[in-house]
């Protein structure tokens, strides 16, 4: 997946697994690591959220999402080292996705 992390342009692979929990309720995990596009900076990531779906098709989720960052890198992600956010993940059937991250404060 691409987009913008720390206001940096950035590629990212991870792995996730899910398992339902009640009607219409997913509990999901993810890891992953993010690298910018220019190769100067990368941050690792775990996430646990809730999903639910409001339509056919489509799910959302909400949780939160650890960075981590080489603590004695100063590459351009190393903002993110040890950051909490919370996120909302939505992907519509047709497989288009979007993330929005908050930092937590």
């Amino acid at each position: 997946m691409n987009g913008k992390w720390a206001g940096q342009d950035v590629s990212d692979i991870g792995t996730y697994w899910g398992v339902m929990r009640e009607a219409e309720v997913v509990y999901g995990e993810a890891q992953g690591v993010a690298t910018t596009k220019d190769g100067q900076g990368m941050a690792t990531y775990t996430v646990r959220g809730i999903g639910r779906f409001p339509s056919p098709g489509e799910i959302r989720f909400h949780g939160s999402v650890f960075y981590r960052t080489n603590p004695t890198s100063r590459g351009k992600l190393s903002s993110l080292n040890n950051v909490v956010g919370v996120f909302e993940f939505q992907e519509d059937e047709q497989g288009n996705c979007s993330v929005k991250v908050w930092e937590w404060k």
